[in-house]
């Protein structure tokens, strides 16, 4: 740990402060994970487990327990993991950092700092506010305090450090589920506040995962835009200046060291604060690796990096080609933070950020353009990559809403105006859809697992935003207004009611993601589906176009029809797991709204998306005979389960695991009366055979074979625990199971049948398979 320069602990202005390897390693080690875990005896399980721990580990007299950390911790520690990863070389050790304040009035004090963090260059002071949900919270209190201490924290840093460290300080607050507010960002921005949200720190975290340390280059030119670097001051190079397309560009040579320092991507995972359409893919780490080790190697690039100058350059005319117009002389390399904006060759110029110092200083080829517009940029990064190297599917999607926003081609209008529609809810912190989209080259999680190329599927197909009529002809859909861009307003304010109503009737659910499996690619197309389908079921019944109405006027129609859905989210979690569970691909979204559709028609007879009355017979029967096979497996599986016990621990033998096994003489004389009325002996079977299924019930519930059966059978119906023996399933099968054997035309499988059958028949199934029958005869010894 940092001694405080002489000071002892009570007088240091900066503490306590890690700044040896093996210190920040063991912080690392310990701020790297989600979970408090604690090493206990077996005898305090109950105490810890009352105070919401859980058991990770158990042996014998020993446990492990674990307990997820409170999210304002992991918010920090995330924070403080990435400036580690990023490279910072002295970062504050635990939560209780503070910097001691030495004020002009001569009243000393003290601040409490969330994370810390210093390296030559710059210094990170950093508050984390979070909530467990996300919500509107003000944090005017906060940004002016931090605001007003900001020139006394800044002298005592300075203090600590001495008179030649001359740092740029960056002041920060991180937050996580807080809404900022209007007032909020403009009180940051006016103290020079950096905000970091839960939209932008996977980013940077994913890119210091690529990148190691090299992320700082990155990281810094966001937030030191157009700030200084005094050494790379009046660096000059030979060059050539020529136009195309009307631009001025560069043709010279520089090092890694040098464009590192200056350059930024433009990647799709970090919105521009400014507007500008963004476009590259992120970096990929196994690229960089396989060039890194290309360069070690003595490889090198005879192609050269393309570059954006945000500003121009100054350039020294030495000698004229009127000819050819291109003219040679001493171009000044800009020295300010994000002033070169890499358009193609990002690999090959973070190639070299995690080689040793010496790669640092060799050549590369570069051709910069002077101050095109991002856009320009953006078609340029298509046009090269398109050609070279195919741009992933989810990218050109994203981008379609701003390259193709505007087009007289009625698909190319649609898939902007769904790529736009998807891009503001994705970034609209009201909307329920807010964060949940992957970004390309970003892992998703169980949360964020929507796509966009899935999702504005879902939309195109809808019709809501518009169809292409006689294949020149743009028709507009419900959701459109005059413009495209009311469109886009219009259709964000509609589908934000009405999946905000599809969130809160399952918001256990939705919060889970995939897990939940209604916040899913396959749910979200299919919902999107059903709104159409409601709209046009209403514009059926009320012979007007949903198109004239207002957008509140739309959200009371369509909310008064979806209330079917809403009922039937809120009833049991098994029913609505069954219909929520569907295959993936292309097939998965229609058999979801089919299965909506038939919710619908129990309030609306009439509802009848194309197709509904074909896939409800071919339903019908598939489901039937799947629930046939379900019925007579479980039966077998019960049967085969009871007598192998029994076999296991009384033998075969004279029958003993018959006559030892079945406890109940009725059971047994019913068995065997009915073996007889099989005339040939040589084809009975054996005396299980002929046991009914609810005499199965029977045997297993007796109270000297129940702890025998129990944790197979013991089986809660609907997640209702607490009886002693929980066997009303096979109370409940054992009336299914009349259907086949029954069938009348007035006697079916229901829905729920369908549930129970399924659930009972995996809950048995793993069961069974897990069950130790090895076991069985050195635990009936004992």
């Amino acid at each position: 740990m940092a001694k405080a320069k002489g000071e002892t602990k009570s007088e240091a202005l900066l503490w306590p402060l890690l700044d040896k390897t093996v210190d920040l390693r063991r912080e690392y080690r310990l701020r790297n994970t989600k979970f408090d875990q604690k090493r206990i005896k077996s005898v305090e399980i109950e105490e810890y487990t009352a105070d919401s721990w859980q058991i990770h580990k158990k042996q014998k007299g020993i446990a492990v327990v674990r307990r997820e950390k409170k999210i304002d911790e992991r918010l920090e520690n995330l924070w403080w993991v990435l400036l580690y990863k990023m490279g910072y070389a002295e970062l504050n050790s635990g939560r209780r950092f503070r910097i001691k304040l030495k004020r002009h009035n001569g009243v000393d004090g003290e601040k409490q700092i969330d994370v810390f963090a210093s390296d030559d260059e710059t210094v990170i002071i950093s508050e984390c506010k979070s909530c467990e949900r996300l919500r509107k919270r003000s944090l005017q209190k906060d940004i002016e305090e931090f605001g007003a201490l900001k020139g006394d924290i800044a002298a005592s840093v300075r203090a600590f450090y001495g008179k030649d460290y001359k740092p740029k300080i960056l002041w920060f607050f991180v937050t996580e589920n807080v809404i900022w507010t209007t007032e909020d960002i403009a009180r940051a921005d006016a103290h020079k506040i950096k905000r970091v949200t839960e939209i932008e720190l996977p980013y940077y975290t994913q890119l210091a995962d690529h990148l190691g340390k090299a992320a700082r280059f990155q990281f810094l030119a966001e937030f030191l835009k157009d700030q200084p670097i005094p050494e790379l001051a009046n660096t000059k190079v030979p060059a050539t200046r020529g136009r195309l397309g009307g631009k001025y560009f560069y043709s010279f040579v520089t090092t890694p060291r040098h464009l590192l320092k200056i350059a930024f991507v433009n990647h799709r995972t970090l919105d521009d604060p400014e507007g500008h359409p963004t476009y590259q893919r992120l970096i990929q780490k196994s690229r960089l690796k396989s060039i890194g080790k290309f360069i070690e190697a003595g490889g090198f690039f005879p192609n050269n990096l393309l570059v954006n100058f945000v500003k121009p350059p100054r350039f020294d005319i030495i000698q004229k080609d009127t000819v050819t117009d291109v003219h040679f002389g001493n171009l000044y390399l800009p020295s300010t933070y994000k002033s070169a904006w890499i358009i193609d060759g990002q690999h090959r110029l973070y190639g070299y950020a995690g080689l040793p110092e010496e790669y640092l200083d060799q050549k590369l080829v570069v051709v910069g353009f002077e101050g095109i517009p991002k856009e320009e940029e953006a078609n340029m990064f298509v046009t090269i990559n398109h050609e070279q190297k195919s741009v992933p599917k989810n990218l050109l999607d994203d981008l379609e809403g701003q390259l193709k926003w505007g087009s007289e081609n009625p698909g190319e209008r649609i898939g902007a105006l769904a790529a736009r529609v998807i891009h503001n809810l994705n970034r609209d912190l009201s909307s329920p859809l807010y964060g949940r989209f992957s970004a390309e080259g970003i892992k998703g999680t169980a949360r964020v697992c929507l796509t966009v190329p899935q999702v504005k599927l879902g939309l195109r197909r809808s019709g809501l935003l518009g169809q292409v009529a006689l294949r020149t002809h743009y028709e507009p859909g419900a959701l459109c207004g005059s413009t495209d861009n009311a469109s886009l307003l219009r259709a964000q304010k509609v589908l934000n009611g009405f999946f905000r109503q599809i969130s809160e009737s399952g918001i256990s659910r939705w919060e889970a993601g995939r897990p939940g499996k209604l916040c899913t690619n396959e749910a979200i197309q299919a919902l999107t589906l059903l709104l159409a389908e409601i709209v046009r079921y209403i514009e059926r019944s009320t012979s007007k176009p949903l198109r004239s109405l207002s957008e509140q006027n739309v959200m009371e129609l369509v909310s008064q029809h979806v209330e079917p859905i809403l009922d039937f989210l809120q009833s049991g979690d098994q029913e609505v797991d069954t219909l929520l569970t569907v295959q993936f691909g292309s097939g998965g979204p229609r058999e979801l709204l089919l299965r909506f559709a038939r919710v619908m028609r129990k309030s609306y007879p009439n509802f009848q998306p194309d197709g509904y009355e074909n896939w409800e017979q071919t339903q019908s029967q598939e489901l039937r005979i799947q629930a046939d096979q379900q019925v007579q497996k479980v039966n077998m599986m019960v049967q085969q389960h009871i007598f192998k016990v029994f076999r296991q621990l009384y033998g075969e033998e004279k029958n003993a695991y018959w006559e030892k096994g079945v406890l109940i003489k009725e059971i047994k004389s019913k068995a065997y009366a009915k073996s007889l009325d099989v005339e040939d002996a040589d084809a009975r079977l054996p005396l299980e055979t002929y046991v009914d299924f609810i005499e199965f019930k029977r045997i297993i519930e007796h109270k000297d074979r129940w702890l025998m059966f129990k944790s197979v059978m013991d089986i809660p119906l609907d997640g209702a625990k607490g009886k002693a023996k929980n066997l009303e399933w096979m109370d409940r099968y054992n009336e299914i199971r009349r259907v086949p054997s029954h069938a009348t035309v007035d006697r079916h499988y229901k829905a729920e049948h369908f549930v129970l059958l399924d659930s009972i028949t995996d809950t048995l199934k793993k069961r069974i398979e897990q069950f130790d029958y090895e076991g069985l005869r050195g635990a009936e010894d004992e």
